[in-house]
């Protein structure tokens, strides 16, 4: 993207590390701690410490992901590149990192934590990306306390969070969202503006849950109904990501069903 070089960054490493693990030079995961917590990171004028900046105060935020779909605002672009980076030093391995497991914990409270009868205040864009949170936490079966920094100004607005309900874990946050996954799987139009393919990927790395599968199956026949990418890249990568699909449904274990992590006891 033009005049974008932390964005850059991120989608030239992530697919390296989406599919193998490995980062050709560390320092560019350095680069990209850097920008954590600066002037146009999301929720930095309200509290929030750990969300990373991909764009400065002074200009409009706007990404289009590699599948075609383009944000639609400001504040949504700025939520989504904060999960991207996060999605790229969790697969990198960088969850022991304790700055990695507070972006998390800032891109949960932002979203899957809401309570907002499952709306969770968040664009279906932002909630499929972070799909990928859940699907690389390697905690993510655990019931043990997120860290979320509840004192922060963010989350002191009672029409988003219930202030009496502030203990989550990182099993609450994989079951919201794979509610979330299998609710809108069942209609396109609870996911306008998404690719199918946006939402296929991450479910992929949670197979054992009945409920990515019953999303996976659902969103298979419905097709895709965001119409054409507008680009031969874009469709190349819905291309790919239809090919992991397809191995799955064969009863194949490509790189879209790759575990990470550990699976650790609850």
């Amino acid at each position: 993207m033009a005049d974008a070089p932390i964005i850059d960054l991120v989608l030239r490493l992530w697919p390296a590390v989406r599919d193998d693990g490995v980062v050709a030079d560390a320092a560019d995961l350095d680069l990209l701690l850097a920008t954590q917590g600066g002037p146009g990171a999301p929720g930095r004028e309200c509290g929030l410490r750990y969300t990373f900046a991909c764009f400065g105060p002074d200009r409009e935020a706007a990404i289009e992901l590699p599948t075609g779909e383009r944000t639609a605002s400001d504040a949504e672009a700025r939520f989504v590149d904060h999960l991207l980076v996060t999605r790229l030093m969790l697969a990198a391995g960088l969850a022991i990192d304790q700055r990695v497991t507070q972006a998390m914990c800032d891109a949960y409270g932002l979203s899957w934590t809401a309570s907002t009868g499952g709306h969770y205040g968040q664009t279906p864009l932002a909630l499929a990306s972070s799909l990928w949170l859940v699907a690389l936490d390697p905690l993510s079966i655990s019931d043990r306390p997120l860290p979320i920094e509840w004192d922060a100004a963010c989350y002191q607005d009672t029409t988003r969070w219930d202030p009496e309900y502030r203990l989550f874990s990182h099993y609450d946050m994989r079951e919201r969202a794979l509610d979330w996954a299998s609710y809108v799987s069942a209609e396109p139009g609870r996911h306008s503006g998404v690719s199918i393919w946006t939402i296929i990927e991450p479910l992929l790395r949670m197979t054992d849950d009945g409920r990515s599968r019953l999303a996976l199956a659902q969103l298979a026949e419905a097709g895709d109904a965001s119409g054409p990418s507008g680009s031969a890249a874009s469709m190349l990568e819905r291309n790919r990501v239809a090919q992991l699909l397809h191995a799955e449904q064969r009863g194949g274990t490509g790189n879209g069903t790759r575990p990470v992590g550990g699976t650790p006891a609850r």
